[in-house]
């Protein structure tokens, strides 16, 4: 508790120190002029658009970007992509290079829709710890991730799924020609562990679930310990197909963490597999808990949007 609380501290000094920073770098480039330098055109994504809507924690704000291909009959599939204002940037990218050429690329011709967060930063702790994980179950206080504190007030997973799949889907459908029934869903971190909970507590939510880097360890290991249990409840006709991606080297310095990470999430989708149910797990040599999703984003398109399958 002590070095995460440790950690907290360092991170929100860096952010006061960045600020200050670029506060005063953005001053600086406003003042200077006649070296040929000059403001350009606004250049910004157009194929973008961002929203807000009220949440069942507050507000969010949501972003769109529809692929840059025809609108198939039934619209677009969907990918949900959580910690949005995080990873828009990366998914877009990735998915303007790659779905002009399906052939080539392997990803079809699917819309993005990221959920984050108002405000300056690209993560909410707060907020997304309380969306993201469902009422803690362990005993021990140093389980709880300092739980009460401020930034952390986990417990409204199931309320937040709610809305992903009620009022948010249905605003989105009468705005854009999205197919609900084709929707994914994919996240990291504490947004990867949301997936997994997603996928066993309501598989009926989305046809295809990419958990990325997910943090197991929480609530002493609840979910993992349920998971048996619970994957063979799963009737394989119904559940999502299930994509899980852990990096090789998740904290660096501490073997022990990256040996759990990688069992665990392992022997989840191997229970999965042997349920019957379509489960792909994927090390990520070289990457860390930083990196994974960035470098497993095109893997999470095809896997979403494969081409020449419906769903």
């Amino acid at each position: 508790m002590v070095t995460m609380f440790g950690r907290v501290l360092r991170e929100a000094g860096r952010t006061l120190v960045r600020r200050h920073q670029h506060a005063a770098i953005r001053r600086r480039v406003r003042s200077i002029a006649g070296d040929g330098l000059v403001p350009a055109a606004d250049v910004g994504a157009e194929d973008i658009a961002c929203h807000e809507i009220e949440g069942p924690g507050g507000p969010h704000r949501i972003h769109v970007m529809l692929p840059p291909a025809p609108v198939p009959p039934g619209g677009y599939p969907v990918l949900y992509l959580l910690d949005g204002d995080a990873w828009i940037g990366t998914a877009a990218d990735a998915l303007r290079a790659q779905a002009r050429f399906p052939a080539f690329s392997g990803v079809g011709p699917i819309a993005l829709v990221a959920i984050g967060y108002p405000g300056r930063e690209p993560v909410n702790l707060g907020r997304r710890a309380r969306d993201f994980l469902p009422p803690h179950t362990s005993p021990k206080l140093a389980d709880r991730f300092m739980q009460g504190a401020p930034w952390h007030q986990p417990g409204g997973a199931d309320a937040f799924l709610d809305f992903l799949t009620g009022p948010l889907a249905a605003a989105l459908c009468r705005r854009y020609p999205l197919d609900m029934a084709r929707r994914s869903l994919c996240g990291q971190s504490f947004g990867g562990y949301f997936a997994l909970h997603a996928f066993l507590a309501r598989p009926d939510a989305f046809r295809r679930i990419a958990a990325i880097s997910p943090s197991l360890w929480w609530d002493a290991e609840s979910l993992v310990r349920s998971a048996p249990e619970r994957i063979a409840a799963l009737a394989p006709e119904t559940s999502p197909h299930l994509f899980i991606a852990v990096a090789e080297h998740e904290m660096p310095g501490r073997d022990d963490i990256c040996r759990k990470m990688i069992e665990h999430t392992r022997d989840f989708a191997a229970l999965a597999t042997a349920r019957g149910l379509n489960a792909e797990w994927r090390e990520l040599k070289g990457e860390n808990h930083q990196s994974a999703l960035t470098a497993a984003i095109s893997a999470v398109l095809r896997f979403a949007a494969p081409v020449g399958v419906d769903g």
